[in-house]
């Protein structure tokens, strides 16, 4: 005997379909189009807010990096980062945020046949899924360990977009740095991110 019940169900379902193609293409609509709207817009802003600049102001020259080096793979040096301090910016007289700041020692070891005879670091503090973002000064950097202070007016964690919470910002450092290998002396540029979310501060400042 011949099994019909699965041609059965197979017409079944298109006789279903044909009968109610209107309430599926509406239902279609109200449901896949705000979740694709929803789904672009989430990778919009996320896409967006990866890339980062290291100009005090921006311009038409101004370069914004979305790939970053692994600080194993630097290749002339080793670089040390520690958060020290973090304190929380406070209302001032014109009820705007100050005195907030992230303060992290660096220093960077040489690696063995490498001599790197001059370094400068650009620090920028930016948050993942919004237009946070602090610059701090260009520091030199030397094997001996030194503070690298950034301003940071911002109150954390703040909820850019539904099921999206940003706890911390990221630090993003330019690292342009020249060493010398036999007899030639070679100008590099790096640019590396320090996930903040992962760790903890030294001392909090009050």
């Amino acid at each position: 005997m011949i099994n019909n019940k699965p041609v059965a169900a197979q017409f079944n379902f298109w006789k279903w379909l044909h009968k109610n193609r209107i309430k599926v293409v509406t239902y279609s609509f109200l449901i896949i189009i705000p979740l694709t709207l929803l789904l672009t817009a989430y990778i919009g802003t996320y896409t967006t807010h990866t890339k980062v600049h290291f100009d005090q102001e921006v311009t038409e020259n101004t370069e914004y990096i979305s790939k970053f080096t692994d600080m194993d793979e630097i290749d002339a040096f080793e670089l040390s980062i520690d958060w020290k301090e973090l304190k929380y910016p406070v209302l001032n007289e014109d009820d705007e945020l100050s005195g907030g700041y992230y303060m992290f020692s660096m220093f960077y070891t040489a690696k063995q046949n490498y001599s790197v005879i001059s370094m400068t670091v650009t620090p920028v503090l930016k948050t993942n899924w919004t237009d946070i973002r602090s610059m701090g000064n260009p520091v030199t950097l030397t094997p001996s360990a030194r503070n690298v202070q950034i301003p940071f007016n911002y109150e954390l964690p703040v909820k850019p977009l539904w099921f999206v919470t940003v706890e911390e910002p990221i630090l993003y450092l330019k690292i342009d740095y020249t060493f010398v290998t036999a007899t030639n002396e070679i100008a590099k540029t790096v640019y590396i991110q320090f996930i903040l979310s992962e760790i903890n501060p030294d001392k909090v400042v009050a």
